[in-house]
């Protein structure tokens, strides 16, 4: 197998027939140092693989667990998959985009919320965090904490959850759900645009309830705003983790239904 490396991207070609890790984390490591966003592994050359060359990704695996380095692997033909599929707790965990072009705007959204630093708000000011949707509804949510984040003079956080299947893992692509989270959070900012800064923030979970609650924690929030969608189902497929969060938040909880709704509670 050849190994190279072209800016953010290593490229495998050739036949992965034994375990090449060796070679691959020297490669892996002096990207990282060049590129610390992230790592994308290009296996659109690889012509064959068998179980001792897949164990490769399962060292690629561990070295992302213990470094908590940024690596997608990306481009993987149809044969190597079929390989991978027979060693169920590589391709379980293994995160694999379809494409470069798919990988690298992956790495962008996982970098993004730290990209944006700026100095540190005084330990006094407090700090409001908005959950965004994507829907309509979340214009009117944004409206109203801007209102309230300038009355108390607080920080806003803007949130985007991106829910991650139980089977897939939590580093995994998801071209859809992040072009959705780029398109949600872009939006805000316009609306947001005379209203200060505001941090962005693109989380994965595999439970809503749950990410909030902890990302909440995380930046030390004192007040949520959670927008409320329009139709009946939504409220309804939301209402099981609304409970939740009002019975388990320590934070102030701000429920926003857009205008022009029925009311279905």
């Amino acid at each position: 197998m050849i190994v190279e490396s072209y800016e953010d991207v290593i490229i495998l070609s050739g036949a992965l027939r034994s375990n090449f890790w060796e070679t691959l984390h020297t490669a892996i490591s002096l990207t990282l140092k060049r590129h610390p966003s992230g790592v994308i592994i290009d296996c659109s050359g690889l012509t064959s693989a068998n179980e001792e060359g897949v164990a490769t990704f399962r060292d690629v695996m561990e070295f992302i667990r213990h470094q908590e380095a940024r690596v997608i692997v990306a481009s993987v033909p149809e044969s190597i998959l079929e390989v991978l599929r027979s060693v169920p707790e590589v391709r379980s965990q293994l995160a694999i985009a379809g494409s470069v072009d798919e990988a690298r705007r992956s790495l962008d959204l996982l970098q993004r919320p730290t990209s944006a630093r700026r100095k540190a708000p005084p330990p006094t000011t407090s700090k409001l965090a908005i959950l965004l949707t994507g829907a309509d509804v979340d214009q009117a949510a944004l409206v109203l904490a801007a209102q309230i984040a300038e009355a108390r003079d607080a920080e806003m956080h803007l949130l985007y959850v991106v829910l991650v299947p139980r089977d897939l893992p939590l580093t995994a692509p998801m071209p859809r759900d992040e072009g959705l989270a780029s398109a949600a959070i872009d939006k805000a900012r316009l609306i947001l645009e005379r209203q200060g800064h505001s941090v962005p923030h693109i989380e994965r979970g595999r439970d809503l309830g749950a990410t909030i609650e902890s990302f909440l924690k995380a930046i030390d929030a004192s007040i949520i705003v959670l927008p409320v969608a329009i139709s009946a189902q939504d409220i309804e497929n939301y209402s099981k983790v609304f409970r939740t969060l009002v019975a388990r938040l320590k934070q102030e909880v701000i429920f926003v239904k857009g205008p022009g709704s029925k009311s279905t509670v």
